[in-house]
């Protein structure tokens, strides 16, 4: 199979033979994949699995990335450098407690290796007892900025802002020339209703390919021959504007709210209510799960609003390795009741499809002044207000908070603080790759490969840097 064929990550949700998943859940990787070649090279092996093995083969190469690369002696020591009064053999007690990501590499433990970043912002007493003070206080400051724009959003019932920024991209390791020729691409702004007046201001680099507006996952591509020119660059601006939803008040003022899509409604939104394997897919748990937290009884707007709930306040905010060593991630986060905002939000789509609610994904870059960077969240049909927003991550962060306001306005609202860059998960570019993607899902900290390899992020070293953020008068 071709490496760009891999990018099709449907296959994850065939079964791997018992072998090696033994192999894998105890962290022997080697030898998972000397077991996979073994079945790869055996005549009788059908087609079907051969595919799932040669994608396995991709995990875990994924895996083998050093995403968790410290034991419990190193973590502990880590814990009592970063944090006052740590108990011997804390790290054990959060293993044991869900709040810290780990895995088996030869039977031994390893943790995940932001888990301290992870601490810090879920865990309040940890951010209390935190040694440095200057990485809290600028999260104070972005905390002022979210409430602050829930406090004007209420007022003003909108929100426009005027964002320019820089987005870099090059290689961390060494290339060759016999390697070309090199393709990369950067997220960029698309068309989703809210955005408009997107402009390349400039550029580094030759540019292949400025996708359309309206492109499901936008993106500026570029290409190079020679290993010297491998630093692509764009800065660009564009204009977002957020409007205010109050689905709390409709819920309590419209009790015939309709209870099911009208039958042209099911039509338009087919794509939107559907699976899409591996990781929206309707399982057997997640419809047990769906009956305990909604009931026939309510309408459209009450379960999304259950489900909601349940995804900020029974999952766990964590820090993720790659989403392409998860097979199936709406049930990971259910079952396992942890996941970053990614995670959370295709669990909400999901069960926002089983219950009939159209339900898709929008994820790109988060800008403000105090912090850029990537980030996902999701969007909702209700009949008579059409698509609104859900950051259940955003929810969760003040639901901890004991922040209700905050919490509340993340159901149905955005801030204007957002690239939106991709409408949907697994989707090609305008010029797809021809290797296997770093992030087979989305794409927000670019992309970049050579004719014979794929990048991986930590052999990128992907910047933004915003130059501008302006307030705009709202019509």
């Amino acid at each position: 199979m071709k490496s760009y064929e891999l990018n099709d990550i449907s296959y994850l949700s065939v079964p791997l033979p018992e072998d090696i998943t033994r192999a894998k859940k105890n962290g022997d990787l080697i030898f998972a994949e000397e077991l996979i070649h073994e079945k790869l090279t055996f005549p009788k092996t059908s087609q079907t699995l051969k595919k799932r093995l040669e994608g396995e083969l991709a995990v875990l190469s994924a895996l083998k990335k050093d995403q968790f690369p410290f034991d419990k002696l190193k973590a502990q020591q880590m814990l009592e450098d970063s944090f006052t009064e740590v108990k011997p053999r804390e790290i054990e007690e959060l293993v044991r407690t869900n709040n810290v990501e780990w895995i088996y590499k030869k039977g031994q433990m390893y943790v995940h290796r932001r888990f301290i970043e992870n601490l810090v912002k879920t865990r309040k007493d940890y951010y209390l007892r935190y040694r440095y003070e200057e990485e809290n206080n600028i999260d104070n400051e972005r905390q002022t900025e979210l409430d602050d724009n829930v406090r004007v959003m209420k007022h003003l019932g909108s929100r426009k802002a005027k964002i320019t920024l820089k987005q870099t991209i090059t290689p961390k390791v060494e290339m060759t020339n016999q390697e070309g020729p090199f393709l990369s691409h950067l997220p960029l702004p698309r068309s989703n209703g809210n955005t408009e007046r997107q402009k390349v201001l400039a550029t580094k680099g030759e540019v292949l390919d400025i996708a359309d507006t309206t492109a499901r996952q936008r993106t500026i591509a570029f290409q190079s021959d020679d290993k010297k020119d491998l630093t692509f660059e764009v800065e660009h601006e564009y204009e977002i504007t957020a409007t205010y939803h109050d689905l709390f008040k409709v819920m309590e003022t419209q009790k015939d709210f309709a209870k099911q899509l009208s039958n042209e409604e099911k039509q338009i939104f087919r794509n939107e209510l559907s699976e899409k394997s591996p990781h929206i897919l309707f399982t057997t748990f997640l419809y047990k799960l769906l009956a305990e937290i909604t009931s026939e009884e309510m309408n459209l707007i009450e379960k999304a609003y259950q489900i909601y709930e349940f995804v900020t306040t029974k999952v766990n905010y964590s820090y993720m390795r790659e989403y392409f060593t998860i097979p199936n991630i709406s049930e990971y986060c259910a079952i396992n009741q942890k996941g970053d905002c990614g995670v959370q939000a295709i669990l909400f789509i999901t069960l926002c499809r089983m219950s009939g609610i159209p339900a898709k994904w929008e994820s790109g870059l988060y800008i403000s002044e105090y912090t850029q960077g990537p980030h996902d969240w999701a969007k909702f049909y209700l009949p008579t207000i059409g698509w609104v927003y859900a950051d259940a991550s955003f929810g969760g962060s003040a639901y901890r908070g004991n922040n209700l306001d905050r919490w509340k306005y993340y159901f149905g609202n955005l801030d204007v603080f957002r690239l939106p860059a991709n409408d949907d998960i697994q989707t090609d570019f305008s010029i797809p790759k021809k290797q296997l993607r770093g992030d087979p899902i989305d794409n927000q900290r670019g992309e970049l490969e050579s004719a014979q390899r794929g990048l991986h992020f930590n052999q990128l070293d992907w910047r933004v840097n915003l130059i501008r953020f302006e307030f705009l008068k709202s019509k």
